[in-house]
């Protein structure tokens, strides 16, 4: 077994010592997140005799040139009965403890394929570890199907006491950070937890029958541990050279992300500085924000509505409120493919009701203003006019200058020095908030992109694709004031902040309410 250098207490140690049911490696190249694995799965084998473990990777190239070539390098030769040698072998580890290590591939479809005679979908596993978690073959069922497998019961005959009896049921995956859904279902949730205290529905913990967390001493009990190394954290494994290349031709984002292993470090993003620990805010906090300005402060809170139409695509509608000291918070809305018409007035008007939003004028993509324009219409009406009908629905032109919209969308999610953050109190804080009910915003700012030309050059255009939620934001600021005209404390409200006032605003939050 070859030597590896683990120093006490780096996140190496940490790793091997986690006993949660779900333990995440993260991090940038070369960070020793693969070798860690096989010799916590070394461990594994050896402590509980007669185990069945699985060792899987997204593809049978990928599988059969990395991490199972790897796991030979550790593997001691003393303790295998027999080891898979060849393309033709049924690709399974033997030891002579009677455990056994299967090497799988992962297909599109989100079943294990075979390798072998063996019946895969029906197989049990004491242990799961799948390297390179974030591939693009892999998705979030094939994590939920093989979380489904996870149910071996091997008995544990090691003497650590914190190791689980039986099991031990671990799912272990290691992955270098991207924006795809082990972000946003397993990572997000948890920093967001980790950072503000929010409980979101997709954070790992424990739950009751009904989907709810199961509180001890009023806190959930998570069922995931997430490591995060740069390469630097495995530099004494790795060669001077190496990091000396990597430093020479790993710059801005690619470095932030296969370097220093940062999370949402993406090159070619437009909004790089959005980020879901700041922009985000719990659903729960940001009404009871708006409530505090109506009932203590007797603020009479400013509404911006904003609306981009769709058929095949979504329709988006977000509505908004705008804070003494100008801060812009998105608060609700949809984002929903074939909806009908007359059910998204039916919808609009309702959110504006459970807020006290006035009926005013919506911000709109400036195409849907002509005739026609919806599959539904009626011969020579437009979509706005369709909405005037069915819910008495008024709508204005949004400002469609993409270079406009976005530079004022970035002057609002820049962090502006004493500027005060007014759900964490801190004093270098964005101007633009987002509900953490409106999830879509946040998978589409982690794609949208710039588009490159043939040799990867950025261009001043975004990619045509997913962007309806970032359309509908540019609409949402048409008329806000820019930044750079926005005062940080507050000393009155003045006029041409009071437009969309609702003399309703006490009934309104009593209905939201119940």
């Amino acid at each position: 077994m070859r030597e590896y250098k683990i120093h006490e207490g780096s996140v190496h140690q940490r790793f091997l010592e986690s006993r949660k049911p779900i333990q995440i490696f993260g991090g940038g190249f070369g960070n020793g997140k693969t070798a860690a694995t096989c010799i916590k799965v070394l461990q594994i084998v050896q402590d509980y005799p007669g185990c069945n473990g699985l060792i899987a990777r997204s593809t049978f190239p990928k599988l059969n040139d990395t991490i199972r070539k790897e796991f030979k390098r550790w593997c001691p030769a003393s303790i295998l009965s027999a080891f898979p040698t060849s393309k033709n072998s049924d690709n399974t580890a033997k030891f002579t403890n009677s455990s056994e290590v299967n090497f799988r591939y992962i297909s599109q479809q989100g079943k294990m394929v075979e390798q072998s005679t063996s019946n895969q979908l029906s197989a049990t596993y004491d242990f799961i570890a799948v390297d390179q978690m974030e591939d693009p073959e892999i998705t979030y069922k094939d994590f939920l199907d093989l979380i489904g497998r996870l149910r071996g019961n091997t008995i544990y005959r090691g003497s650590d006491s914190t190791m689980p009896k039986i099991g031990p049921q671990f799912f272990i995956m290691t992955c270098n950070p991207s924006s795809g859904w082990i972000y946003k279902q397993i990572v997000r949730p948890l920093k967001q937890y980790e950072q503000s205290g929010h409980i979101s529905d997709d954070l790992l913990c424990e739950r009751d029958d009904n989907g709810r967390p199961i509180l001890h001493e009023g806190k959930p009990v998570i069922l995931v541990d997430l490591f995060e190394a740069p390469t630097y954290a495995n530099a004494d494994n790795l060669s001077k050279q190496y990091i000396k290349l990597m430093e020479s031709t790993y710059k801005g984002q690619m470095r932030e992300r296969y370097m220093m292993g940062k999370w949402a470090s993406y090159e070619g993003l437009i909004y790089p500085m959005w980020s879901d620990m700041t922009n985000v805010i719990a659903h729960r906090d940001m009404e009871n924000y708006l409530d505090d300005l109506v009932q203590f402060k007797r603020y009479r809170p400013t509404f911006v509505e904003a609306y981009d139409f769709g058929i095949a695509s979504p329709s988006c509608y977000l509505l908004a409120f705008i804070d003494p000291e100008y801060k812009v918070h998105v608060i609700d809305g949809f984002y929903q493919k074939e909806f009908d018409i007359k059910e998204q007035a039916k919808t609009i008007n309702a959110l504006r009701a459970s807020y006290g939003a006035g009926n005013e004028l919506i911000y709109a993509d400036p195409s849907i203003f002509r005739r026609n324009r919806s599959a539904s219409a009626t011969i020579g009406k437009s979509t706005p006019d369709l909405f005037w009908d069915h819910g008495k629905i008024r709508m204005r032109r949004g400002n469609n200058d993409i270079t406009n919209g976005i530079l004022k969308v970035s002057s609002y999610l820049y962090n502006q020095s004493h500027v005060r953050n007014p759900y964490s109190g801190d004093t270098h804080s964005p101007m633009l908030f987002v509900s953490d009910k409106l999830g879509f915003i946040s998978d589409e700012m982690a794609t949208y992109m710039w588009k490159k030309d043939p040799y990867g050059t950025p261009l001043d255009e975004p990619v045509d694709r997913d962007d309806h939620a970032m359309d509908t934001i540019k609409y949402l600021l048409s008329d806000v004031p820019e930044v750079g005209d926005i005062l940080a404390e507050d000393s009155g409200t003045p006029s041409y902040m009071r437009w969309q006032v609702n003399t309703n605003t006490d009934i309104a939050r009593d209905f939201r309410h119940g």
